[in-house]
């Protein structure tokens, strides 16, 4: 390790969200603060940390293996999302200068591909995506207009959308949530938009980068688009001619992305991307709050991979990894056309009451298919190799099988959608298939070697028999060498060889000495496994052996580079079949959830009909098949004209929360084609999920749960509609009670009168409850039973019409094993506060109806002696009228004085 100024000044002016690896051929060494960054991520404690370099400049550095360094890269992208480069030497003198070689971040995997291969992000539930945004401000109408670009290499996909946005970046955020990009490039800037931007990112898990302002020019962006774009056949090719290209702040966006992403140094990717229009309006509109409050993902850093712990986690049964992404993506992306959850439910139904297809497709045909969207996409950048091209194979082998199983079924929706797809590709891949046959040593295949056949070579042929032929001539060695030592060849002394040896002869330890004193054989080495030893004669052999099979692989590397240039023209084909197998995964998927519940789930209807939401006997599904539960069912009835909003009161513990989980949970998987943990599911087509559930603090936002509470409140607020579902638990509870009261009864009644969406609002203030009253037919009170039976609290877990009577929170304190005193001491205060309060109520309501009694009397007193005054009936309504305003203006006044 040399040059320490020089690496010094390498690891100078970074962020510490970048990590900065030297390469140094055997191992990899870290420095300064990456050191510790790097220690932590792979050994967890900095004790293997170590010194470089004389004071004062001593430096902090740590050394990987190959093994360690590949550990450190996954965790530093995937779960850190951090941002990695990576230096390698220059110069004649080692270490004297050093140069970026490779550099990677969240959403931009593609050079470190070479150096991992496609493990990086194998695991990954999704494809790494990388967005950009730019926002512009009208200057006159002081509106934001957003350019939204994301590129996710592993589709070769660029999507595209512009839109105006609100203070909060809401329409951002649900884009971010159903796009779900691993890092989001912005132009330096210090505009408050920036800063909106900002939160929503880190609200969403995604890394923010920020580019130069010029990087956003749209310079020369059409004839870049030109070389990336694929175009059809008969297509203008001018990347003009796309609508899309018109959207000027989001091309803007592109434009830095494809910059960032360095797609124009890789002719891989040439004739190869398609340009779509991001269409958030076909999905239900999620946002990050929403997908957290119904653990639709598990929490970042869980490693137990428990299926009750996420509606992801439950529904994985799927078999291809390229399954597994479409899975997430779905979740994310739940869908809003009827026909379109109808046909995913079709499949799922059949699958679900044919269980001889089910189990076909889940333990047979599913489980042998590799993940073709990565080996496409190594074929596409010529980085596959022969063993790539035979798990293909293998794949395309088994759908004869495959489309036979499906044929099975007689299913309209399955033949259209499945069957007739699959075999059209098929067909297309035959000559793949045939090529595999014909270039491929299939008998090599069988010994785990992956061979050209000798005989499609007329060079390889020659040099294969070169080969036996010394095989052969080293045989023959064997058989003189066991002569010549008294041995029995091929059993006490054997011809063995190896990458490092080639060729030798081993016997038993028991056998050495009758190598002893001769001169004519050379001892390798002595292992447990016996004496390795050698001749002149045999030494010959193997170094012509090794010679001629140096050439024989070099000659195979350029048939198996054409071999793979030929493969790669049906890289297209692959990605269609990927897509497609993976549907029919996560379809399956979706069967078998579902037919391993503890109790049978329901194909949801869904319709244009916003007047009614009716779930009867719903379940939570990851709740219901934990060990040890037996969960009790509950119904959900919206019903326009009856009630739309719930106030749910009730004990805590009593399952509230896990009510309008168990609500959210279900409309989300019946818009994404799955069936309902549920007796039976009647729910209209929504446009927007929104929950605010749950009670945490972030401070490393420097937010406060109320703070959060109302940043996610204020946006829901903003976004809901009729046809949205809005769950909300306990709001108001981070300030005072009277001013959280007030606050949850304003946002109650917002919901109700002028949102008019489906709404469970669970909270503990009973004052809440007389909503019901005031908005008769739209707000409907809830609760969740509970009793106390000789002064022990018996939760039912049951969802009952009508308030709660009671709070039960010191029942719920004498669970938790509060000590007696403190028990006595609140149940005394409690009491006290009550009688004064309801003094305080009693006292104003006798003062108000004193009052008014007053007034009332007075008034009726005056319009009697108008009467008797015997004046014409105009004259008589004009002095009563007079007397009605006198009568108003006293009320406001006393009311007034009431306020002050």
């Amino acid at each position: 390790m040399t040059c320490y100024s020089c690496l010094a000044m390498q690891l100078y002016r970074k962020p510490p969200t970048t990590v900065r690896i030297f390469d140094r051929n055997d191992y990899y060494s870290v420095h300064g603060d990456d050191a510790t960054t790097a220690s932590r991520e792979v050994f967890s404690s900095i004790s293997n940390i170590k010194k470089m370099g004389l004071e004062p400049n001593r430096l902090d550095y740590l050394v990987l293996s190959k093994g360690n360094f590949e550990i450190l890269i996954k965790k530093l992208l995937l779960v850190r999302r951090y941002r990695v480069e990576i230096y390698v030497p220059e110069g004649s003198v080692k270490g004297t200068d050093w140069s970026l070689k490779y550099k990677g971040s969240p959403g931009y995997l593609s050079q470190l591909e070479e150096i991992l291969g496609e493990g990086l992000g194998a695991s990954d539930e999704t494809t790494p995506c990388l967005m950009a945004v730019h926002i512009k401000t009208d200057a006159i109408t002081k509106g934001r207009l957003l350019g939204v670009a994301c590129i996710t290499s592993g589709d070769y996909q660029m999507s595209v959308t512009e839109f105006t946005d609100d203070d909060l970046l809401t329409e951002l955020e649900t884009i971010t949530v159903q796009m779900a990009p691993s890092e989001c490039l912005v132009p330096t800037s210090d505009l408050d938009d920036y800063k909106a931007l900002k939160k929503v990112m880190e609200r969403t898990n995604v890394t923010v980068t920020k580019l130069k302002k010029n990087d956003f020019s749209t310079e020369g962006l059409i004839q870049d688009l030109n070389r990336l774009l694929k175009f059809k056949e008969n297509q203008q090719q001018d990347a003009n001619a796309f609508p899309e290209t018109r959207k000027e702040v989001a091309m803007s966006s592109l434009a830095a992305a494809i910059k960032y992403s360095s797609l124009l140094n890789d002719s891989t990717n040439f004739a190869r991307f398609r340009l779509v229009t991001i269409q958030a309006d076909c999905f239900l509109h999620l946002d990050s709050a929403a997908l957290s409050a119904l653990n639709v993902f598990p929490e970042l850093g869980d490693m137990s991979n428990a299926p009750s712990r996420s509606l992801y986690g439950l529904l994985d049964r799927c078999r291809t990894q390229q399954g597994k992404r479409l899975l997430a993506q779905w979740l994310r992306q739940p869908l809003r056309d009827i026909n379109l959850i109808n046909e995913r439910l079709d499949v799922v139904e059949l699958l679900m009451n044919n269980s001889q297809l089910r189990l076909q497709l889940h333990e047979d045909h599913l489980r042998r298919i590799p993940d073709l969207q990565a080996l496409a996409r190594r074929l596409t950048r010529k980085k596959a190799n022969l063993h790539d091209c035979y798990r293909i194979y293998q794949a395309i082998k088994r759908l004869p099988a495959l489309l036979q199983c499906l044929a099975e079924a007689e299913n309209a929706t399955v033949h259209s959608s499945l069957t007739e797809p699959i075999s059209e590709l098929n067909e297309d891949l035959g000559k793949f298939l045939q090529m595999i046959e014909t270039t491929m040593d299939m008998d090599a295949v069988d010994r785990g070697d992956f061979l050209v056949k000798p005989s499609f070579d007329e060079q390889l042929q020659n040099l294969s028999k070169e080969l036996e032929q010394l095989q052969s001539s080293a045989e023959k060695e064997l058989n003189k060498a066991a002569r010549d030592l008294g041995l029995d060849a091929g059993k006490t002394i054997k011809l063995e060889s190896n990458p490092q040896n080639a060729f030798y002869f081993r016997v038993t330890l028991k056998e050495e000495q009758s190598l002893r004193g001769n001169k004519k054989y050379t001892i390798i080495d002595a292992v447990k496994g016996g004496v390795r030893f050698k001749n002149s004669a045999l030494d010959n052999i193997t170094e012509e052996y090794t010679s001629t099979k140096s050439t024989y692989e070099k000659e195979q590397d350029i048939v198996v580079a054409e071999i793979v240039g030929i493969a790669a023209g049906y890289s297209e084909c692959l990605f269609c079949l990927s897509h497609i197998l993976s549907r029919l995964d996560v379809l399956v998927s979706f069967a078998v959830a579902s037919t391993s519940a503890p109790a049978p789930y329901c194909r949801p209807q869904i319709t244009e009909n916003l007047d009614e939401f009716v779930l009867k006997d719903l379940r939570h599904p990851c709740l219901e098949i934990q060990e040890g539960v037996s969960y009790i069912p509950n119904d959900v009835q919206f019903r326009r004209g009856k009630g739309i909003v719930h106030i749910v009161t009730g004990a805590n513990m009593g399952g509230k929360s896990t009510w309008m989980r168990s609500c959210g949970a279900a409309a989300l998987l019946a818009h994404a084609g799955a069936p309902v943990a549920a007796a039976s599911a009647a729910l209209p087509r929504l446009r927007a999920l929104a929950a605010r559930i749950g009670a945490s603090d972030a401070e490393g936002k420097g937010h406060s749960t109320f703070m959060r509470e109302m940043i996610d409140t204020a946006a829901i607020l903003r976004t809901a509609t009729p046809d949205s579902l809005v769950l909300i638990d306990e709001l108001g509870r981070g300030t005072s009670t009277y001013e959280g009261c007030g606050i949850a009864w304003a946002i109650a009644e917002e919901l109700a009168t002028k949102s008019k969406c489906f709404c469970l609002f669970a909270t503990h203030y009973q004052e809440l409850t007389r909503l019901a009253s005031i908005h008769p037919g739209v707000v409907v009170n809830s609760h969740a039973e509970a009793s106390v039976v000789n002064g022990q609290l018996l939760l039912l877990h049951r969802i009952e019409p009508g308030p709660a009577l009671h709070s039960l929170g010191l029942h719920v304190a004498k669970l938790a094993d509060l000590p007696e005193s403190i028990i006595e001491y609140a149940e005394a205060k409690q009491a006290q506060l009550e009688i004064n309060l309801f003094d305080v109520e009693t006292a104003v309501e006798s003062q108000e109806t004193t009052e008014g009694h007053k007034l009332i009397v007075d008034f009726l007193r005056k319009c009697k002696q108008i009467q008797e005054a015997n004046v014409c009936d105009e004259l008589m309504m004009k002095e009563i009228t007079k007397l009605k305003q006198e009568l108003l203006q006293s009320k406001n006044k006393y009311v007034k004085s009431l306020m002050g």
